[in-house]
């Protein structure tokens, strides 16, 4: 009879523990859940928080491209020369260029170095050819010695008087050979230069040719040659000429220019002719004897050349 009312007691005894210890861990478990959510839900609103500022950041960044290779002036950039990239919003440029930009034919300006940021101010883009542009070659303009194929020139006209226009404006030099140019010019150009010619004969105008520094950079002039009148007229009337407002037309210039012309004595002139004539033989004389030099050093050369291949033989 002890014995069980001892193992009863036992009995009771690990019932009130065991009840004891399921409480225990019930609350326990109550707490660590509830310690578990907070942390849960504090690290998911800080996620949101920081996928928040991420979209603010992504928003407020722009799009841009840049060079994967070093470009020279006139290089045309194409879609395969460029890589995307993400730019911050502070200094970025507002005129970034776009691949959509690029479908044309677009070409650097200056010199560029790989990983450069592209934006409008480095390129150019080549203008349509209008149905009235024809390629001109003239001999009679003055070429500076350095000038090359490609670069940008304007063409001017120099009167006895020291007055001087602007006949054409930052023409890109298509081909130079000894004292001839070749130039893409529209109709108004061509009918402008016949007029050109017409006051060098007549009034002793020098026209020559200056090429720009940077012409991929420098903007374009404006043209300030004034036509005779007679070509006034037919340029106006001309259906051929697709740009007509580039072209100076104002009649009061050209009126100017003729009453300076006028007052100048006979015996100006022809000192300024001689003059000039004088001073460009004096050039022409310099640049035959350097092509002669030239050939000479070639000669040379070639003569040395077949000297050692005939010692070898």
């Amino acid at each position: 009879m002890a014995i069980r009312l001892r193992t009863k007691k036992l009995l009771i005894a690990g019932a009130w523990g065991a009840a004891g210890m399921l409480l225990i861990s019930i609350v326990s478990g109550y707490f660590y859940y509830q310690h578990t959510q907070k942390k849960e839900i504090s690290l998911r609103k800080q996620y949101e928080e920081e996928v928040k500022e991420y979209q603010a950041w992504a928003g407020q960044n722009k799009t841009g491209y840049a060079l994967t290779e070093d470009v020279v002036a006139g290089t045309k950039i194409t879609e395969e020369m460029v890589k995307e990239i993400v730019l911050p919003p502070l200094g970025t440029a507002e005129d970034l260029v776009h691949p959509i930009n690029l479908k044309g034919d677009h070409f650097a300006r200056v010199d560029m170095k790989a990983k450069t940021v592209l934006v409008d101010g480095l390129l150019y883009k080549e203008e349509m050819i209008e149905k009235d542009i024809r390629e001109a070659e003239y001999s009679f303009i003055e070429i500076p010695t350095k000038l090359s194929d490609e670069q940008f020139v304007d063409i001017r006209i120099q009167f006895p008087t020291g007055e001087e226009y602007i006949l054409l404006s930052k023409k890109k030099v298509k081909e130079v050979d000894g004292m001839t140019m070749w130039l893409n010019l529209d109709e108004g150009e061509l009918l402008s230069m016949s007029s050109a010619v017409v006051d060098a004969y007549i009034e002793g105008a020098k026209i020559y040719s200056i090429p720009y520094v940077d012409g991929y950079v420098q903007e374009s002039s404006e043209i300030t040659y004034p036509v005779k009148p007679n070509v006034l007229d037919l340029i106006k009337e001309s259906p051929n000429i697709v740009n007509i407002a580039k072209l100076n037309l104002e009649k009061q210039n050209r009126q100017r220019l003729e009453s300076s012309l006028a007052a100048m004595e006979e015996v100006e002139r022809a000192k300024l002719r001689q003059g000039e004539a004088s001073t460009k033989t004096e050039v022409e004389q310099k640049r035959e004897e350097k092509i002669n030099e030239m050939n000479q050093e070639q000669k040379e050369l070639v003569g040395t050349e077949s000297s050692s291949t005939d010692e070898q033989n």
